[in-house]
């Protein structure tokens, strides 16, 4: 980034900010029922290329760490991270001769190489696909170049064959491993070579370009791209970095927050939010190729981590895992969780386990908003863990029958509509569903049901698809599920819809035992039913060792119906 495109940049920051009282309070525009933040509209920066913005600030922290391997041990530095970055930039101009709008996919786990091929692919003008790396070969779609590591070259060539795509292939692998001659290695595309500042300052994708194509989680059908604009993700810096629910602080020679980071990057939550969102404030990511308990622990301990981005599941095991002490949470200032709903009980078991003063925040967001929505503010008292927050600057909510699509007042529960500038461009050649996802009006349908209950926040109750009609009657998976998951003896549960002869459905529980601890059905099926209305109890129950569930710890349901239904 050049001085003069910086000091542009933070003049036009240092304009948006201003003093105001943190609040929890929302408008409320009682004539269509739509819900506004409480904080007022920002102004987006406009004519800026991404890349200037996440280097923007970087002057007072080049010399710290920006990544390191959990499991290597391999480290960038913020001066090696953005040299490297260009070089990638522009060997994919000029080595492999990408023009604007080329598609490169990235097939990596977590790994300090990732954000320099994902930058790397902005800065050049190339459209970035984020592609989960134990994907098959019916997921790769059309790209010039994937990058990949050689577990995954097999299942490249077999997709790149059955698609009849011709597409190179660029691999991140050990020096010392032998590679197939077709293709490149990273290191000689991204750690070597000269950097060609004046081509890469002749790119200017920006606006309604679409910048990345990342893919929906899938749980309710079959997963579908998203068209992420350079607008879109402008938008999600500006306004995840407003003061009410910025949760690093920017680094500089004696201070640096530490994060160590599972969420998969190929997914827009930690893409956007952990990746992006941490790099543009200086923090030390250490990356999890994989999630391990004992390495995800031992990295919270040794390295005096300061914030920690979670999922459900991780929020689960830090409550209940027996080796999980204070000792864990010596630095942490602010725990984060979202991608699905979590109980309140879940968030006391963590808290618990802290024994000290830590701020635990909530929000929604998913792939179609570019993973914002709403947030629990900072410093907000009395919280109710049992909501995911308020809306963020620039974004409104409204609540819709389901059936008929009309709003309802604020506080009944319908499903869930959001408008704001982090909304998708459109699904990925597929205008059928891009227009039954929006409203007239701007709104972009969730297919989320819940409510909001004015001073305490928003609370999703389920997914439409995944209601279980018990005798005509809507059951709710996720109601079930917090509860059981309260009881002592259980570590995860999951329910489902199952067929009944005189009910139509009924749920069926699926439970993970806690080591050691045993329950039977019938306590379990008594507990609930002790909780919750005749018709809502649970009709079967069977132990499991493993639930599945996506990368960003949602339950895959339509597995569960499929292996054990």
């Amino acid at each position: 980034m050049s001085n003069m495109a910086r000091k542009l940049f933070l003049r036009e920051i240092k304009n948006l900010k201003w003093q105001r009282k943190l609040s929890t309070s929302v408008v409320l525009r009682k004539d269509d029922f739509i819900i506004k933040s409480s904080i007022p509209d920002i102004v987006i920066p406009q004519n800026m290329r991404l890349i200037d913005r996440v280097w923007s600030e970087s002057a007072g922290y080049k010399n710290l760490v920006a990544l390191e391997s959990a499991e290597t041990k391999k480290t960038y530095t913020y001066t090696q991270l953005e040299k490297n970055t260009a070089t990638f930039a522009t060997s994919l101009l000029k080595k492999f001769g990408l023009k604007s709008g080329d598609v490169v996919a990235v097939m990596l786990p977590n790994c300090p190489e990732f954000p320099v091929v994902a930058l790397g692919c902005l800065q050049a003008g190339c459209v970035l696909t984020t592609v989960n790396p134990i994907y098959k070969e019916s997921s790769i779609t059309e790209p010039k170049i994937i990058v990949t590591i050689p577990e995954c070259y097999d299942n490249v060539l077999k997709g790149l064959k059955s698609a009849k795509i011709q597409a190179k292939i660029v691999l991140v692998a050990d020096p010392s491993k032998t590679l197939p001659s077709d293709v490149s290695r990273y290191s000689e595309v991204a750690e070597s070579g000269e950097v060609d500042f004046a081509l890469l300052d002749k790119v200017e994708k920006k606006g309604d370009d679409v910048a990345c194509i990342p893919f929906s989680s899938g749980t309710t059908g079959l997963p579908k791209g998203v068209e992420i604009s350079y607008d879109n993700l402008m938008a999600a810096m500006s306004v995840m970095h407003q003061p009410e629910n910025c949760f690093p602080e920017l680094a500089h020679a004696n201070f640096q927050d530490i994060l160590p980071i599972f969420l998969p990057f190929f997914h827009i939550y930690g893409f956007v939010v952990g990746l992006i969102g941490h790099l543009t404030k200086g923090c030390k990511l250490v990356t999890m190729a994989k999630f391990s308990a004992s390495l995800y622990l031992d990295i919270l301990k040794n390295q005096r981590s300061t914030l920690l981005y979670i999922v459900p599941p991780v929020a689960i095991l830090l409550g209940k895992h027996p080796d999980v002490n204070e000792k864990h949470y010596s630095d942490v200032r602010h725990i984060i969780c979202g991608a699905a709903p979590l109980s309140a009980s879940d968030v006391q078991a963590i808290l618990q386990k802290s024994k000290r003063d830590i701020e635990f925040n909530q929000g929604f967001g998913m792939t179609e908003t570019t993973s914002l929505g709403t947030s629990t503010f900072k410093k907000t008292k009395n919280v109710d863990f049992n909501a995911c927050g308020v809306p963020m600057a620039n974004m409104q909510l409204k609540f819709a029958d389901p059936i008929t699509g009309e709003a309802v007042p604020v506080g009944q529960s319908g499903e869930m509509l959001i408008r704001g500038p982090t909304i998708m461009k459109q699904y990925h050649k597929n205008p059928k569903a891009t227009q039954e996802s929006m409203t007239e009006d701007g709104f972009f349908k969730t297919g989320d049901l819940g409510y909001f209950q004015p001073g305490v926040g928003l609370f999703i109750t389920d997914r439409i698809k995944e209601l279980i009609k018990v005798k005509g009657m809507q059951v709710a998976p996720a109601e079930l599920e917090s509860i059981l998951r309260s009881h002592p003896a259980v570590q995860d549960a999951a329910v489902i819809g199952v067929p009944h002869e005189f009910y139509g459905e009924a749920p069926k529980a699926f439970i993970i035992r806690k080591n050691g601890l045993k329950i039977s059905e019938e306590e379990l099926q008594d507990f609930v039913a002790s909780k919750v209305a005749v018709y809502k109890k649970i009709e079967e129950v069977m132990f499991v060792e493993d639930i599945p569930k996506t990368a960003s710890g949602k339950i895959l349901r339509k597995e569960l119906k499929k292996m054990y239904a």
